[in-house]
């Protein structure tokens, strides 16, 4: 209901696009489309897909949701911009300027009032605790934690000692760093604190190995420095301190083991069992498992038609870069 209600507000408002994070259903695709034109974003691409749209769309009013964090932590992104002068900028969009950067900061807007349940571990106390007893490590974040943690990665950013971004960003930097060790001929450590959801950290170990393995590098090694929320260290009678959820097993606020619920609700136990009743007849014990059809009516076209066409819009800004001419002409509409 407030999404619902900050979008009606955005409808107001003429030349208003709706930026949506991949992450959400498609019913609440659908139903954001029918009120604002609107296209998807993934952590990667949601940076150029607001330079793209402010360039290509004159007086372009932005609204980016429902990720709280990642739209504040974007609004400084912008407000960085404005410390660089137009020859940097346009390294970064080639059609922006200081002046326009500023145009789009006046007219950009972000849902506060969402946020991911994982990411908002990573808050005033983490960061306080990586600040005192990590300070000379490298420091990464992820555009949807909290404000604490992306300012001190992007201040290690500007000093060459840390990445702001997407995983994918996150997962480069550190790779970068690890062919930089490599190429100097001597035992080092390098420390990464990583400021973003653990599923990542499996991608990365994968990568560093690799890359120390074929140059037969024994003598560098690589620390992952995962830091949870204070409140959610128990204490333990045979291993002593050691990070986890208070109640038990599963995943809290308060950070713990920091894997999101959402993105970890397949497993291979799961599989299995699939399998197995697939294997013995048992296919009618899987209809409650079926994938949502989103065949509820909206404005005449099921949810799913129209909540695919966000995603569209998202595939061919990636193919062509810059927004189709159908979703342009919706927002002139």
């Amino acid at each position: 209901q407030a999404y619902g209600a900050w979008l009606q507000k955005a409808s107001t408002m003429d030349n208003s696009i709706h930026i949506i994070y991949i992450n959400t259903s498609l019913r609440v695709k659908a139903l954001s489309h029918v009120i604002v034109p609107t296209i998807t974003c993934t952590s990667s691409n949601v940076l150029h897909t607001i330079l793209q749209a402010a360039a290509q769309i004159p007086e372009l009013n932005i609204w980016y949701g429902p990720d709280t964090y990642m739209g504040a932590n974007l609004k400084v992104v912008f407000e960085q911009l404005l410390t660089m002068d137009d020859t940097a900028i346009q390294a970064i969009h080639p059609q922006h300027n200081l002046k326009s950067i500023q145009n789009l900061l006046s007219r950009f807007h972000f849902f506060q009032q969402g946020n991911c349940v994982v990411h908002h571990m990573f808050g005033a106390d983490v960061v306080e605790k990586v600040r005192k007893e990590y300070g000379d490590a490298y420091h990464t974040a992820h555009f949807e934690v909290p404000g604490e943690m992306f300012e001190l990665a992007s201040q290690a950013q500007k000093e060459g000692r840390g990445v702001v971004g997407s995983t994918s960003n996150i997962l480069h930097f550190i790779a970068d760093r690890v062919q930089e060790a490599k190429a100097i001929q001597k035992e080092q450590t390098l420390s990464f604190v990583l400021g973003t959801e653990a599923g990542m950290i499996t991608s990365i170990v994968r990568k560093v190995q690799h890359l120390l393995q074929e140059a037969d590098r024994s003598d560098i090694q690589v620390e992952i420095i995962f830091p949870v929320a204070s409140e959610a260290v128990t204490e333990d009678a045979e291993f002593g301190v050691v990070p986890g959820v208070s109640g038990g097993e599963g995943c809290s606020t308060a950070g713990g083991c920091a894997t999101c619920p959402y993105m970890k609700m397949n497993s291979l136990d799961a599989m299995f069992n699939v399998i197995e009743m697939l294997a013995e007849g048992r296919q009618e014990e899987l209809i409650p498992f079926f994938p949502q059809k989103y065949t509820q009516q909206i404005q005449g076209r099921t949810a799913a038609e129209i909540g695919g066409e966000p995603i569209l819009f998202m595939r061919h800004f990636q193919r062509h870069g810059v927004l189709p001419d159908d979703l342009v002409e919706q927002i002139h509409a």
